[in-house]
């Protein structure tokens, strides 16, 4: 039985990819940086399916607890064939007036920590059955956005990191790719002014928020052996400014 590690696995987009591969039959290691209450309510319906599964805490910005996970991984369940590079945190603002401090916190977590992780795990996905790597980065890490400078850039350096990693890691069969959702529509935007829900609507051709179920068909579509390599899928319901 196939094994994927999610890092952010138990909330929001994360929590809706590991229903989809739990009901694909994947068994699961999810990782979880404070909120175990979260943890536990998804461990239990887990359970009640029949999902083998693992809650592993960790914070992503910690480089070795990252390079930690993939041997927990392997005790847990003796194979690892998928990473989903899931965790990250948004942090807005005016980039010119930012503290240092907040910028050096969204790269640790949202880039520097998934790239710490995959290069640790790069030798057991190497022994996997159809190896693969998804990024999960931002339509903002595409085409930048004002006030989220420095998250746009650590989703950014995803793509980049996935364009690289896919063209040196073929000859492995590992398969590497990246996703970028648009507006998703999640506890994070339920505080959203409706103005400036309909300002970010507007822009897209189908006129209304993703689901996260919508990203978690996109991940289980690139964790499929195939043809799609070194790429990033634009998943924004056709986002045109």
């Amino acid at each position: 039985m196939k094994t994927a590690l999610i890092t952010g696995g138990t909330r929001g987009i994360g929590l809706a990819i590991s229903r989809r591969l739990s009901q694909e039959g994947w068994q699961l290691a999810l990782t979880y940086r404070s909120d175990e209450a979260a943890a536990r309510r998804l461990s239990d319906e887990l359970s009640q399916q029949g999902t083998a599964h693992v809650m592993l805490r960790a914070d992503t910005a910690d480089p070795q607890q990252m390079r930690a996970l993939p041997r927990q991984v392997l005790d847990r369940f003796g194979r690892f064939d998928a990473l989903v590079n899931n965790a990250g945190i948004v942090d807005d603002g005016a980039f010119l007036t930012m503290e240092p401090s907040r910028i050096a916190r969204l790269l640790k977590t949202n880039l520097f920590g998934a790239m710490h992780l995959t290069l640790a795990a790069l030798p057991a996905l190497r022994q996997g059955h159809h190896p693969a790597i998804v990024m999960m980065s931002s339509l903002g890490g595409v085409i930048g956005k004002e006030g989220q400078v420095a998250y746009a850039a650590s989703k950014g350096g995803l793509i980049g990191f996935a364009q690289w990693l896919g063209a040196a890691c073929h000859a492995d069969g590992i398969q590497v790719n990246a996703i970028a959702p648009g507006f998703i529509g999640s506890s994070m935007t339920d505080d959203l002014r409706p103005s400036m829900v309909d300002h970010i609507l507007q822009g897209s051709a189908l006129g209304r928020p993703g689901e996260a179920p919508e990203v978690a068909a996109a991940v289980s579509f690139l964790l499929q052996p195939g043809y799609v390599q070194s790429s990033t899928l634009r998943l924004d319901g056709g986002f045109n400014r």
